[in-house]
């Protein structure tokens, strides 16, 4: 179903496969002059797992089956020997998750790239969680290995020794940690090199190798080698991004944000959520740093994780929970608090304001922290706390300073680590069990200014009975996605459309898909928080939700199936064509088709026939002026400049641009300072 953007919805493609377990549309995949996609001609494909291979003697959930939504016909089965849990793809590979194990396919050819074997078992309900971005794939790794492990990771409570960890998990499972215990109990192993005692005693209870939960290790799906990814002692880290402790209870549910430098993590008992900066070395994974920026509190219940989703800016992510809930937290992709400077504003700001940048805060902290007191400081609230301002609250550290005094930035892998800030939701929006009924109608209900009921336009039907396994226990299904409105359009449809009503909106529209097939977009409202005696740029965020239109996607068993082949001007094939178009551009290929290589020389050439170069100079010596506003500040106003004199004594001769200190021979020839301050912290080639 595509959402028009006049908020239609129009259904595209089904079919009755009998149950499925996973369902995917593949991007069209990255090519370039030496690789080529095999199946161009018959994309876009659909990547379906359902109860009956296509083969039909293989067991359930056992095969993946590869449909082309232009032809109609099946390209491609992979076959697998135990079930499937789930599909995950991206341009580059598509990713198989079994139990334990993790199977990748090149997305030109789909042969085997590489699998890994060493998942740890998660109790469910997703059996084996990880989390695929552009190019990095995460997934839980079932112990700990030192000399691959990444610094940082996860802080505060959290963090624990290798051993006490072993010992941790040791006694979870004795006490009756049934749902790991089982799945543990099939495998055995030894124990590690140079193990401990109490390692030892864990060991000879368990009878077997002691599995750690919560282990991350992030593994590059372009530079891994081709086979079996393996980290262990002996194994070299080609390809291994980062390797972590990230909970200390199985790890539930992760994703990476849109740019694929944020990862989030969520342990079996979701209480907390882990938002981790992962940054990078290139030569091994015990050099990379994994900042821990934000612990998302949801509660003290617990709730199993299903679903999580980031805004395309990164300032939001929406945690779904097995009871219907999604959970709405803010939080920056540089870490720090969110406040209303961050969060109010349509763009991301930058982690520190201009005035921060231009007012020397650095220094005047510096002051206040080496002697208590000195220079007051003239931004209210720094006085009496040397990180007044949670934005540049990292910034205060003498090494930090010393980099800034210096000119250099410093390096982010290294310490000191930016400071763990613990986040509450803003807004939990529980999704209705029905909405309305199941009509043919395609365009949305739409709800008055928080209403939470829909009119229904007839008689209510009971909502449509789904399979018992997604009902089980009150669990309740959703998904959560961020989108542009679709219901702006439907409720002002008397008004023009104007190119800049997206701009009123701070936040993208959320929307939260049921298995019932209800879809509800809520509009999000940030607003400074309304107990705050002042808003200033630091108040606290409160948010303001409601549902402002809904959609039911369920079909009845009565309507006819859409199956492919389609015609050329379908909506998928239209826009795979388009897609497909502009990946051979990207290539530098000539896409097939077209009538040969695009040249742009012609059209230059009669562009510069028609201007003379004299008015080109003249525009181009106006160019900085107009373009560029003076400072807000001039540099050399800020508090952090200081002008001092220069008293000369007789006769001044340099010795050496390097020397640190500058002397000067008076009438008796005994060599005197010339300088009257410090001189170690000046440039002295500027002084030449």
């Amino acid at each position: 179903w595509p959402l028009q953007i006049s908020g239609e919805a129009q259904e595209l493609f089904s079919v009755r496969h009998g149950p499925v377990r996973a369902a995917r549309i593949l991007p069209a995949p990255q090519i370039s002059a030496q690789k080529c996609d095999n199946f161009a001609e018959k994309r876009p494909l659909l990547g379906v797992c359902k109860s009956i291979g296509s083969s039909g003697t293989s067991p359930p959930y056992c095969c993946v089956d590869l449909y082309s939504l232009r032809t109609g016909e099946m390209v491609k089965s992979i076959q697998f020997k135990t079930p499937i849990y789930d599909l995950h793809c991206n341009k580059r590979i598509l990713v198989v998750v079994l139990q334990e194990k993790i199977a990748a396919f090149d997305s030109c050819t789909f042969t085997k790239k590489f699998f890994v074997t060493s998942c740890y078992p998660c109790p469910g309900p997703n059996m084996n969680p990880i989390a695929l971005g552009s190019r990095w794939l995460a997934y839980a790794e079932n112990k700990l290995i030192r000399c691959h492990q990444s610094r940082g990771g996860a802080c505060g409570d959290n963090i624990q020794s290798y051993t006490a960890t072993v010992i941790s998990a040791a006694k979870t499972i004795k006490t009756g940690l049934t749902m790991v215990g089982k799945v543990v109990t099939q495998l055995t192993g030894t124990l590690p090199s140079g193990a401990t005692e109490e390692e030892i005693l864990a060991h000879s209870n368990l009878r077997r190798s002691p599995l750690v939960p919560g282990i991350v290790t992030i593994i590059d799906t372009e530079t891994v080698a081709e086979g079996q990814v393996l980290v262990s002692e002996d194994s070299d880290s080609d390809g291994i991004v980062a390797h972590f402790p990230a909970h200390e209870k199985p790890i539930c549910c992760m994703a990476f944000n849109p740019s694929g430098m944020l990862l989030v993590t969520t342990d079996t008992l979701g209480h907390d959520f882990h938002v981790f900066q992962i940054l990078t070395h290139p030569w091994s994974s015990s050099q990379s740093a994994v900042h821990h920026l934000y612990t998302l509190h949801r509660g003290e219940t617990e709730a199993k994780v299903q679903d999580i989703s980031f805004s395309h800016d990164c300032r939001w992510v929406v945690v779904s929970t097995l009871r219907g809930t999604s959970h709405v937290f803010p939080i920056n992709p540089y870490g720090g608090q969110p406040c209303v400077r961050t969060h109010m504003s349509p763009r991301v700001v930058n982690r520190m304001s201009r005035f921060q940048k231009s007012a020397g805060l650095e220094e005047i902290e510096q002051e206040l922290t080496s002697k208590q007191g000195g220079r007051c400081s003239p931004v209210p609230g720094l006085s009496s706390s040397p990180s007044g301002s949670p934005l540049h609250g990292k910034l205060n550290s003498q090494d930090t300073y010393n980099n800034f005094t210096n000119n250099n930035p410093g390096n982010p892998r290294l310490l000191p680590l930016p400071s763990l800030t613990v986040v509450l939701p803003l807004a939990q929006i529980k999704q209705p069990m029905t909405l309305g009924t199941i009509t043919k109608r395609t365009g949305p209900y739409l709800f008055g200014a928080g209403c939470f009921s829909i009119k229904a336009p007839c008689k209510s039907k009971p909502a449509p009975q789904i399979s018992p396994s997604k009902s089980v226990g009150g669990e309740f299904c959703v998904a959560a996605v961020f989108g542009a409105s679709r219901s702006w359009f439907a409720n002002n449809s008397g008004l023009k459309r104007e190119k800049d009503q997206s701009k009123q909106f701070v936040v993208e529209s959320l929307y939260i898909i049921s298995c019932y097939g209800s879809l509800v977009e809520h509009v999000l409202e940030p607003r400074p928080l309304s107990t705050a005696p002042k808003i200033s740029d630091d108040t606290p965020l409160e948010m303001g939700t409601c549902p402002r239109a809904s959609w039911t996607l369920v079909r009845t068993p009565q309507w006819n199936e859409l199956q492919p082949p389609f015609n050329a001007n379908h909506p998928l094939l239209l826009a795979a064509d388009a897609v497909q178009y502009y990946q051979y551009l990207l290539a530098g290929l000539v896409p097939p088709g077209s009538p040969g290589p695009i040249t742009r020389h012609e059209s230059y050439d009669s562009l510069a026939s028609d201007h003379s170069g004299q008015e080109d100079e003249e525009w181009l010596s106006q160019v900085e002026i107009v373009t560029h506003t003076g400072p807000h500040r001039r540099l050399w106003m800020g508090p952090q400049f200081q002008f001092k004199t220069i008293h000369p004594s007789g006769q001044t001769t340099v010795i050496s641009s390097s020397s640190s200190v500058l002397q000067s021979h008076g009438p008796s020839d005994t060599p005197q300072p010339l300088l009257d301050f410090d001189t170690d912290d000046l440039d002295l080639n500027s002084l030449r």
